[in-house]
């Protein structure tokens, strides 16, 4: 029997009942824990007695149903697995961290004094879980009571002054940001001197929860300071900086990054270039794309399209042109639809060959349709290229793009 995923020698007795039960093409995999949630939804009722049966002793499995149940956001489900006497420290944790994310601190410490009533020590995570929740919501009495129980415990100092670096990183490599940015609060107003990867922690730490306006805060000490971080800080960085409002002053961080050799997520780069277009922030989506065009950096070609368009509908073809010749450096395309546009732009301009070349590109990323066939034909036709205009007739019938019966009459009109 193969070893799991699951931390146990040898497979899980529940495991080896649904295999033999469910035998078949869904047969479970055991490199994937989420077929463990995909069998409770697809094989109920049966699934509900076996499953009871085969996992009343193994705490592990227990709690890793905890961690998945509590990352689908249905932690109050993790409930009843307390109710039926499997104590786990770690599901514990997993519920004391849910409900002090919400503020509920009253179901935070009922789970905590049940640790203690059936002598489950409480760890480092446990109190920086309710900490950390105190700190979001200000919540002083809280903070003191669990900061009093840390310093008991041994988790923290009672004088953190010799060591603020050590418990600051510690807080911030766990994803508690408020409770990092309680101690290097304390810090910063005292004045007293941090060491280079702490404040890149912070900046981290911030991101990754999702507070730009203090991570923008952070960043900007880094840079007062001329601090050196690790490029995962900038990359967290880069991260939140994309999900944000596409103002000017966030427009501004991502595209100094970038110039500074910082390499953004490419998708959260690309979205956030189509969120400026979408507010018609032109100059700035021409700014950001043009310091990531300089660094040869990737990105995802649907972020030019709206750009494309905006240059068509405003008549500046060059500029148009001169983003498909980047896109073209590249290897990337833009939709259809775009390039619909652009080519009717084109022979508007009277710029036959550019279209030409244009949709020869087109055809070599698959990117042809009816609507883009016709618009070359009739374009050609008007600048009386009919030898031209029958080619392309031919390939478009040749690959099954001929228009409906009345937009081909009107089409072949042209000819005549």
């Amino acid at each position: 029997m193969p070893r799991t995923i699951l931390g146990s020698n040898l497979m899980p007795k529940f495991f080896v009942h649904l295999c033999i039960y469910f035998s078949g093409p869904d047969y479970p995999n055991p490199q994937n824990p989420s077929w463990i949630l995909s069998f409770k939804h697809t094989h109920q009722p049966k699934f509900k007695g076996l499953f009871l049966e085969a996992l009343q002793e193994n705490v592990v499995t227990w709690s890793l149903i905890a961690q998945m149940l509590c990352k689908d956001g249905k932690f109050e489900q993790i409930v009843p697995i307390l109710d039926k006497g499997i104590c786990s420290p770690l599901i514990y944790n997993i519920l004391i961290d849910c409900y002090s994310e919400r503020g509920n601190f009253e179901a935070a410490f009922g789970y905590l004094n049940d640790m203690f009533s059936k002598c489950i020590d409480p760890t480092f995570n446990t109190f920086s879980s309710i900490l950390d929740g105190a700190c979001k919501y200000q919540n002083a009495e809280v903070i003191e009571s669990v900061m009093s129980s840390m310093v008991k415990k041994g988790h923290i100092p009672k004088v953190v002054l010799p060591v603020y670096d050590s418990v600051i990183r510690k807080f911030s490599d766990m994803g508690k940001a408020y409770a990092a940015e309680l101690f290097f609060g304390e810090a910063y107003e005292k004045r007293i001197k941090l060491q280079d990867n702490t404040y890149g922690s912070m900046l981290r730490a911030f991101s990754k929860e999702g507070k730009a306006e203090d991570a923008i805060w952070m960043y900007n000490i880094i840079l007062e300071k001329k601090i050196f971080i690790s490029d995962k800080c900038y990359s967290a960085f880069m991260s939140v900086l994309c999900s944000e409002n596409p103002s000017e002053e966030v427009s501004s961080l991502l595209k100094d990054l970038i110039g500074r050799g910082f390499v953004p997520p490419v998708s959260q780069v690309s979205k956030f270039i189509v969120s400026q277009c979408e507010k018609h922030k032109w100059k700035e989506a021409e700014e950001l794309l043009n310091v990531i065009f300089q660094r040869g950096l990737q990105f995802e070609s649907f972020c030019c399209c709206s750009l494309v368009r905006h240059y068509c509908f405003s008549r500046r073809i060059d500029s148009a042109i001169s983003l498909h010749t980047e896109l073209e450096r590249l290897g990337v395309a833009l939709d259809v639809e775009t390039y619909g546009l652009l080519l009717d732009r084109l022979f508007k301009s009277r710029r036959r060959e550019e279209a030409l070349k244009i949709f020869d590109y087109m055809r070599t990323h698959d990117m042809l349709s009816s609507g883009s066939f016709s618009i070359m034909i009739r374009g050609l036709c008007q600048e009386q290229e009919f030898r031209k205009a029958m080619r392309l007739h031919d390939d478009m019938l040749k690959l099954g793009f001929k228009p409906d019966k009345k937009a081909y009459k009107r089409l072949i009109s042209g000819f005549g």
